[in-house]
C-alpha cells in the first residue's frame, strides 16, 4: 500500500485537508523545477531559526518550501546544501532525516548580538548566501520558583530579568495530566510581554482546563511547563522569493498543580 494512502486512510476528513503536505513527499530542488532542472532560488521560500535554551547550545534551523499553505517542500540534492556560519565558524548543515518537510541543522555555542549566517549554495542555479539571525541577550526566570505547587483559581507570576527588550518577549505553556484512566498532554499560547516590562501574570484555571476538555477522567494533578520566549527578526537573502528569519531565546519554568 502506498505511504501517501496509509497517511491519509488514518485522518479525519476534517484535518485531511490541513495535512496534505505533512503527507507528501519532498521534491528535490535540483530535478523539480522547469523542464526537470532545478528549482529557481527566486520560487523558494525559506525558514531559517536559531534557537538557543538553558543548555547554551544554539541550534540552526533551514527548511525550504515553495511558500504555498498546501506546497511542496524540497529536499536538496544535485549539489545543493546549506552552511551556516558565526564569527568565522562555518558547518554544513545536516539534514535532520525528517520524512516529509526536510529541516538541515547546525549546532553552535550560543553567542547574542552576532550574526548567524546561513548561505544556500547551488551548482546550477543562484546562491542565496546571506540569510542571518541574532539571538537575544540571555536572561533568568526570576518567579515564580521551579516546581512551585499551584491549584485552581490561582495566577502566578511569572517574571524574568533582563527584560529582553527590544525582543518580542511571548509565553507559551504545555501541560502533562495525570488522570484516573491514563494521561493528556495539551499546549497554547499565553500572550505576548505588550509593554516590554519582564513580567506576566498567568492563570492557571485556563491552562489545566484545557487538558480537562479532553480528558476521559477526572485529573489527580498536571505538570505545567511555563515558556518564555525572546525573539529577535533577521533577514534573508533577496534571492528567495520570500521568507523568515528568527532568532529565538527561551527558558522553561515548571509548576505542580494539584487539584482542590
Amino acid at each position: 500500500m502506498p505511504r501517501n494512502f496509509s497517511c491519509y486512510r488514518t485522518l479525519g476528513l476534517a484535518v485531511l485537508v490541513t495535512l496534505l503536505q505533512a503527507c507528501s513527499d519532498p521534491k528535490s530542488s535540483s530535478t523539480s523545477g522547469p523542464d526537470g532542472g532545478p528549482v529557481p532560488t527566486s520560487r523558494m521560500t525559506i525558514a531559517m531559526k536559531v534557537e538557543s535554551g538553558d543548555s547554551g547550545i544554539a541550534v540552526v534551523r533551514a527548511t525550504l518550501n515553495d511558500g504555498s499553505a498546501l506546497g511542496d517542500s524540497y529536499r536538496l540534492d544535485g549539489g545543493d546544501f546549506f552552511r551556516a556560519c558565526i564569527n568565522g565558524v562555518c558547518r554544513n548543515m545536516a539534514d535532520n532525516d525528517s520524512l516529509d518537510s526536510p529541516d538541515y541543522i547546525a549546532r553552535f555555542d550560543y553567542q547574542s548580538g552576532v550574526y548567524y549566517v546561513v548561505s544556500f549554495n547551488r551548482q546550477q542555479a543562484q546562491n542565496a548566501p546571506d540569510s542571518r539571525a541574532t539571538l537575544p541577550q540571555a536572561f533568568t526566570i526570576v518567579t515564580p520558583a521551579n516546581h512551585q505547587q499551584v491549584t485552581d483559581g490561582e495566577t502566578v507570576l511569572v517574571s524574568w530579568t533582563p527584560t529582553g527588550a527590544p525582543a518580542r518577549a511571548s509565553l507559551s505553556y504545555t501541560v502533562d495530566c495525570t488522570l484516573l484512566s491514563g494521561s493528556v498532554v495539551s499546549s497554547g499560547t499565553l500572550g505576548t510581554d505588550a509593554n516590554a516590562d519582564g513580567r506576566e501574570s498567568v492563570r492557571i484555571n485556563p491552562i489545566v482546563d484545557s487538558a480537562r476538555s479532553g480528558a476521559a477522567s477526572p485529573i489527580t494533578r498536571c505538570s505545567i511547563d511555563v515558556t518564555v520566549s525572546h525573539e529577535l527578526q533577521g533577514r534573508i537573502d533577496p534571492a528567495f522569493r520570500n521568507g523568515t528569519a528568527l532568532g529565538i531565546v527561551s527558558r522553561v519554568v515548571n509548576l505542580d498543580y494539584i487539584p482542590r
